[in-house]
This record gives structure tokens, C-alpha cells and sequence, in this order.
């Protein structure tokens, strides 16, 4: 997985919270995701902590954990939650992992959230990976939240073949896809 250019940077880091109503919005309409303040979210790619900073005021969830490749990144987003609310919330975790070896328990979350983050991870294959480690750290039942523009098909399918259910899926060039992880203790 590679750092992201200055001219990436640029381009993520500008994105606020205004940026992120509309896949808020997308998510609601959807009528497939339920957060509450039991929930624990996984966003991979959280660049300036805009969206994870929405998550958290929205649905006080028990925790985010927000991740970037990026050392940078994390430290931006870092400033950006401390800015905005005196300090990191105690149940926002920032901290740098690479999306195809996550750290963290199977089943640890209810949402991992990615925007515009898959095709960062390199290849085909490595993005493959980026979605069996989301498959892995989700509880059953769980879902999986998205935006991508690029192998919008081959990563749909690929998750269709892991055991997720497309719920919803919007959009021509930036694609938004719902999918859950379809619990296989029920097919016993």
C-alpha cells in the first residue's frame, strides 16, 4: 500500500464535514445501516477524521476506530478531532494500520466504512485482501459501507463470493455500496 502524494493529500484533506453529508445522506436512505451507542465502527482511510468526526456526532456510537496508511494522515486527523472538540473523544481511536493486515480480533465491528480508499491498496489482488481482512474484523451480521470508482464489479462480485449481500448500491463513476456480512451461524 503507498503513502498518498502531496497532490493526494491536497485533494483528501479538503474534504470537510460538508463533503461527507452526502454519503451520510446515501447511508439513511438507504434504510440498511442501524448505529447506535452500542455500535463499534472501522473506517480504513480516514484521512483529515472529517467523516469519523460526523460518524461520532451523529450516532454516539461506542467506538470508531480511525485508520490511515498514512502517519501523516492520522496526525492530521488527530488535530482536526482536537480542534474541533478540545481533544480526541475517548471513543475515537486514531491510529496508523494498513487495511491488508488489520490488528484487530475477528467479529470486533458492527461498520467499516471506506471512502474512496479500495483502489489505494494497490492491485486487484491487494485489494482482494483489503476485503477478506474487512470480512474477517466484521461481527456477523455486519456491514460494510463504501465508495470506489475503480474494479467497482470485481469488487462487488468478489464480496458476493465471501458471503456479503449487495443491499444497496448507487452511483455511475463513484460508486456507494451497502453490503452485509451474511451470517452463517443462521444457515445451521
Amino acid at each position: 500500500m503507498a503513502k498518498l502524494s502531496t497532490i493526494e493529500k491536497w485533494f483528501v484533506n479538503r474534504r470537510g464535514e460538508s463533503y461527507f453529508e452526502k454519503f451520510l445522506r446515501k447511508i439513511k436512505e438507504s434504510g440498511t445501516v442501524n448505529l447506535d451507542n452500542s455500535s463499534k465502527i472501522l473506517e480504513l482511510g480516514g484521512g483529515n477524521g472529517a467523516l469519523s468526526s460526523l460518524l461520532y456526532e451523529r450516532f454516539h456510537p461506542l467506538s470508531i476506530t480511525l485508520t490511515d496508511f498514512d502517519q501523516e494522515q492520522v496526525a492530521t486527523a488527530r488535530k482536526r478531532l482536537e480542534d474541533k472538540f478540545g481533544k480526541v473523544p475517548e471513543t475515537i481511536n486514531i491510529q496508523q494500520a494498513d487495511a491488508t493486515h488489520l490488528q484487530y480480533q475477528d467479529g470486533t465491528f458492527d461498520l467499516v466504512v471506506a471512502h474512496l480508499v479500495l483502489h489505494h491498496l494497490g492491485k486487484l489482488k491487494d485489494i482482494y485482501t483489503g476485503l477478506e481482512e474487512v470480512h474477517r474484523v466484521l461481527r456477523a451480521s455486519g456491514t460494510f459501507v463504501y465508495v470506489e470508482s475503480k474494479y467497482k464489479q470485481e469488487i462487488r462480485k468478489h464480496l458476493e463470493e465471501m458471503g456479503f449481500e449487495i443491499l444497496y448500491r448507487k452511483g455511475f463513476y463513484q460508486e456507494t455500496v451497502i453490503a452485509t456480512k451474511i451470517d452463517s451461524s443462521k444457515d445451521r
